[in-house]
């Protein structure tokens, strides 16, 4: 009996002669929907890596900006300041707006906002408080 059972079987596999059309068209819907399904993650990854790409340029400068405040609190004084920071400056594609507003006597708010330069959308944005009594002393 195990003799006849190997030539059934031998005599279905060769006359298999292969896939039919249905078979090839169902498996290309298959392999078509699990690559469209991981290219999306793939795209949205790529959106999302853009976006945070963007967020850490403006961050960047906006800390240099507020480095940049706090060495002119060191050694200039408010009016100088005010006077080197009042136009908005553009870097990188970004529009850079910084601030000086006063607390009380001795004490400054200094704030730097960056948007982009052609939508306007704000991407970063920081303060620091100022004392501008260290270059007053450094003049006298």
């Amino acid at each position: 009996m195990g003799i006849w059972h190997k030539k059934k079987m031998k005599r279905l596999l060769v006359e298999e002669d292969g896939m039919t059309l249905v078979e090839i068209l169902a498996s290309i819907l298959i392999l078509s929907l699990i690559i469209t399904t991981f290219m999306s993650f793939f795209i949205q990854a790529a959106k999302t890596n853009n976006q945070t790409d963007t967020v850490n340029e403006a961050t960047f400068i906006a800390q240099e900006q507020i480095e940049l405040l706090t060495y002119y609190s060191t050694t200039k004084s408010v009016d100088e300041t005010m006077t080197l920071i009042k136009d908005a400056s553009t870097k990188a594609g970004f529009t850079i707006v910084s601030k000086i507003s006063k607390e009380s006597e001795n004490l400054y708010k200094g704030t730097v906002e960056i948007s982009e330069s052609k939508g306007g959308k704000i991407y970063a944005q920081m303060e620091t408080r100022l004392s501008f009594k260290t270059a007053e002393k450094n003049k006298n």
